[in-house]
């Protein structure tokens, strides 16, 4: 009997020795203020943001620039706080290689992973497939770069943007076109969903401004354009506008050069990245072009020229096409999860229609639709071009 006491009594002490240090190592998963003269304690709770862009494939220079700025925009913003709350941020960076089909899948990885918000998708054909995915799990999503027009009145209360819209780039390429007196202009989308919508834009405009238009098409991926190039040198343009991407119109101006056509070559944002050149067998082929950009013109962002130098300071590269919307566009998350004292998904959707954000760019908002207002208006004007000269995209105004 007193053999069978003493063994209860250890058992019983064992069994406060665990328990205490139970206690113990759950207190390590938070953080306290022992400081406080009232005794108060803070949390720190790390939330998972999505970063859905595209890696690899033929806008692998976009993609990294947009997932370079969101990771230095993560360094800033973690560790803010709401109520007592510290919260840190983890991206969770995934890649749709470009290709829409791709994106619902990528769409549905991060929805499992537990995402709060998704930055992305970096094109306006992988925003269109994956948008029913976010909305249907109530995740908030922010591109810095899908132009084209309609995605934001589609019916998806949950989607944002941090760039300007294809209605008012297209206008912007038609006018510029117009001004340089074109009588007969080339429009040639490669007939995904940005390159054509921006096209039907560019085509009414010219359409509106007495020039005749020869429209043309290819296809993402092509590399033999002769069938067009007979076509538009038969037609024999003052300009020809590509509204695709880099990639391809590198190649299709190579192939004009060379058939001997002397037409000005024009497109959208799509087409402004240095990375051209090598698509179209060198600079000289590329010389002269123009190009718009489907955002506010990074010589009059109050913030640019800090964010810019610390781009190139972590990367060692210069800041790439809608690196500083996709900045912004993590930084207006966090705003509305601050205004709202949320991270619920639905909490950050609406608040997101009311927060003011001081960014890179300026001071943004949102409108009832999801896209960025823009100060004092808006305008064609608003739309910066560039000339390629010599190796790089200049600024023009």
């Amino acid at each position: 009997m007193q053999f069978e006491r003493i063994r209860r009594i250890l058992a019983l002490g064992l069994v406060l020795v665990l328990a205490l240090s139970t206690f113990g190592l759950g207190g390590c998963t938070q953080d306290t203020d022992d400081g406080a003269d009232d005794g108060a304690t803070g949390t720190t709770e790390t939330i998972k943001i999505g970063v859905h862009t595209s890696l690899t494939g033929g806008l692998a220079d976009y993609g990294f620039a947009a997932s370079e700025a969101l990771k230095i925009a993560a360094e800033d913003f973690t560790g803010f706080e709401v109520d007592g709350t510290t919260y840190e941020i983890e991206l969770v960076i995934k890649d749709d290689k470009g290709e829409p089909a791709e994106a619902p899948i990528v769409a549905q990885q991060l929805v499992d992973e537990g995402v709060v918000a998704v930055i992305g998708t970096l094109t306006s054909g992988a925003a269109n497939a994956a948008l029913p995915i976010y909305q249907t799990a109530g995740i908030p999503m922010i591109s810095g770069s899908a132009t084209r027009p309609d995605l934001t009145e589609l019916g998806f209360e949950n989607f944002f943007r941090t760039c300007l819209r294809d209605d008012l780039q297209g206008a912007a390429i038609g006018e510029w076109a117009l001004e340089l007196e074109a009588a007969k202009v080339v429009v040639m989308d490669d007939r995904g969903d940005y390159a054509v919508a921006l096209g039907n834009e560019v085509q009414a405009t010219v359409e509106a401004g007495g020039a005749e238009v020869l429209r043309q098409e290819g296809q993402e991926g092509d590399q033999d354009f002769s069938a067009q190039v007979a076509n538009i040198m038969g037609f024999d343009p003052d300009v020809v506008i590509f509204t695709g991407y880099h990639r391809e119109a590198g190649l299709l101006f190579k192939q004009l050069r060379e058939a001997g056509s002397d037409a000005q070559f024009m497109g959208g944002d799509g087409i402004k990245s240095n990375e051209i050149a090598q698509g179209a067998g060198g600079a000289a082929n590329v010389e002269g072009a123009f190009c718009t950009f489907g955002g506010f013109a990074q010589e009059g962002m109050p913030g640019y020229a800090d964010f810019a130098a610390k781009f190139l300071e972590v990367t060692g590269v210069e800041a790439g096409p809608y690196a500083e919307n996709n900045y912004d566009a993590l930084g207006a998350v966090v705003e509305a999860i601050k205004a709202s004292g949320s991270t619920v998904g639905a909490d950050i959707i609406e608040a997101l229609h009311d927060v003011t954000y001081e960014g890179v760019q300026g001071t943004l908002q949102f409108d009832e639709n999801g896209d960025v207002t823009v100060p004092g208006g808006g305008g064609t004007d608003l739309i910066p071009r560039f000339e390629f000269k010599g190796e790089a995209w200049e600024f023009l105004g």
